[in-house]
């Protein structure tokens, strides 16, 4: 097999979760948080994936997330991943983590009920452009005396982006998101050289998932829907901008010609300078 051959990506959130929200996969799933999170494995006693099905509509369906959402030991952890960059994703990620934590009563039941929710996204873009760290973790802090609010709040930013340098097989964080983002068969080859169990074991489901077609055509039209719902998105905001400068213009003409009303200019003044103001001129 030719080592430039290209490979499914698992960038794409459908191939991210046929992959790691697989059942047979859960191996996989433990090792990857278990690194992702500095959480010892031998501490995820119980780990499901609460959400692993994938229905076949939501592969076409540009603004559905397929996302995965995980009990480890009474702990909820979604993780996403997100190809493309969107201006407001900080506060999108606090609305979804506040959902995650708000489902978990019912009405009447106690607060001690809550149990920790943790938020891992997985980003293809930067977001953060002030430092060049890979792994962004935020939680509740009161500033003035540093001190936690609370040990329920964890989210967590991975930016593929600044994944840099060869391989270091000491940083099991960076092995994984280099593996996130390889899309030839000669990077996968040369990650396994890590010889990382669980990664080796992600490589190899990943070459099975990319030998069938059924699969690769799914997430071409995944990846389809999603470039979609990105023009769409653009030209949303493209024609939202337009409206904003439109407003303003016509603000400033209604200001122009009160001003010159007020001044003793004629009507047929105020026309022309108006005429002479939208040309240009």
């Amino acid at each position: 097999m030719a080592q430039d051959e290209t490979i499914l990506s698992p960038k794409l959130d459908i191939v991210f979760k046929m992959l790691f929200g697989n059942e047979k996969n859960k191996d996989i799933l433990k090792a990857f948080l278990s690194d992702m999170l500095d959480i010892p494995e031998e501490e995820m006693r119980d780990i499901k994936v609460k959400n692993p099905e994938i229905e076949p509509e939501s592969v076409y369906e540009k603004f559905y997330r397929l996302d995965l959402n995980i009990d480890i030991s009474g702990q909820l952890v979604n993780v996403e991943m997100q190809v493309r960059a969107e201006k407001f994703y900080p506060d999108r990620t606090l609305l979804y983590w506040s959902k995650l934590y708000s489902s978990q009563l019912d009405e009447g039941e106690p607060y001690s009920k809550l149990c920790p929710c943790i938020s891992i996204n997985i980003l293809d873009f930067i977001l953060f452009d002030e430092h060049e760290d890979i792994h962004s973790e935020f939680s509740v802090w009161d500033v003035e005396h540093n001190k936690k609010l609370s040990d329920k709040m964890e989210i967590h930013f991975f930016e593929l982006k600044k994944v840099k340098g060869g391989m270091d097989k000491g940083d099991r964080k960076k092995l994984w998101l280099q593996f996130i983002s390889s899309t030839k068969r000669e990077e996968f080859e040369m990650l396994k050289q890590a010889e990382i169990p669980a990664i080796t074991k992600a490589i190899d489901g990943l070459y099975v998932m990319n030998g069938n077609d059924r699969l690769k055509e799914l997430a071409r039209m995944r990846e389809k829907a999603m470039h979609d719902r990105a023009s769409e998105l653009e030209e949303a905001i493209l024609t939202g901008e337009e409206r904003g400068i439109a407003k303003g213009m016509e603000k400033g003409m209604e200001r122009f010609i009160y001003g010159m009303r007020a001044a003793g200019f004629t009507e047929e003044q105020i026309a022309a300078a108006v005429k002479a103001a939208k040309n240009g001129i």
